[in-house]
């Protein structure tokens, strides 16, 4: 069996349910676990990830508005692959290799390949990805153990959190220009953790909004974390939002509740790493009742120290 997974996040569901081996390609995203670096790269993106967010946003608004991928697929390389399961989403088009994509190339080439497309937007759809790649690549034991072991860490912080009278409101900021308020899946991780998510809903899609509506809501608690943004690279651009005229007026501010996480490892990563995320979204939420995973949270002022 030859796998090829052209999304950060199946790539990683691959590894953890012992598939690695079978792994011949993967995205040039694709950079957890460690081995996943070695394994032949058959994408390349059109945009430059190192600029600044609102440049990165307008690159990628021009190439959409033109009908045109974000990403190119090497498909001389996945022709002398000719994998068996191809792993790719249906979710979003800027985010990673869609899945017209993946048809595109593979309607050109002489491949018989099954092609799996996830589309998570809840929590329950990130567990259920796992069984559906489990089943299809002859790990369905293997994948029901894993969300297990993953249900029984999502239990502890819910069952735990719901002993705290205070829950604080949270905000979730995806990406800093424009500003744009986290979806899918985040609501309701903040909601787990003990906290109340503003702005964005579950399962529904992020969200762009202005600085104002935030003044509005005033929440409790910011956390920042940008699709594709390591924290040094969201920390670089972090001037996009603290000098706005009216940023110092929130109460988060004012009480150094500001965080900023790894969103591409964890907050916009839908693999089993999602409850890794969970767990610093309590540790942020309740710091008194959790710890699991408090130094992957940074507070703003810390780090621009």
């Amino acid at each position: 069996m030859k796998i090829v997974s052209l999304l950060p996040s199946s790539t990683e569901i691959a590894f953890a349910l012992g598939l690695g081996d079978y792994m011949v390609g993967v995205s040039h995203e694709c950079d957890f676990p460690e081995e996943a670096k070695f394994k032949q790269v058959l994408t390349k993106s059109k945009i430059d990830s190192l600029k600044k967010s609102g440049e990165i946003d307008k690159d990628v608004m021009a190439l959409v508005k033109n009908g045109l991928s974000v990403y190119n697929i090497d498909e001389n390389k996945l022709r002398q692959l000719q994998p068996d399961i191809i792993l790719t989403q249906d979710q979003c088009e800027v985010c990673a290799v869609s899945l017209k994509d993946v048809q595109q190339a593979t309607s050109k080439l002489i491949c018989n390949a099954e092609i799996i497309s996830l589309k998570p937007s809840t929590l329950n759809d990130i567990l259920d990805d796992i069984k559906t790649i489990g089943k299809a690549t002859g790990k369905r034991i293997k994948a029901q153990g894993l969300v297990q072991a993953l249900q029984s860490r999502i239990d502890h912080i819910r069952h735990k959190a719901r002993n705290s009278a205070d829950k604080p409101t949270v905000c979730c900021i995806e990406w800093i220009e424009p500003l744009i308020c986290a979806g899918n899946w985040v609501p309701e991780l903040v909601e787990i953790a003990g906290g109340i998510n503003i702005i964005s809903q579950k399962a529904q899609h992020s969200k762009k909004l202005e600085l104002k509506r935030v003044l509005q809501l005033n929440p409790d608690k910011i956390i920042i974390s940008p699709c594709g943004f390591k924290t040094k690279q969201t920390l670089n651009d972090m001037d996009l939002l603290t000098n706005k005229p009216k940023w110092k007026e929130l109460k988060a501010v004012q009480n150094n509740e500001v965080y900023i996480v790894d969103g591409n490892s964890y907050f916009n990563r839908p693999s089993q790493r999602i409850v890794d995320t969970l767990e610093i979204l309590a540790s942020i939420i309740h710091p008194q009742l959790f710890s699991e995973k408090k130094e992957l949270a940074f507070k703003l002022n810390e780090l621009s120290k």
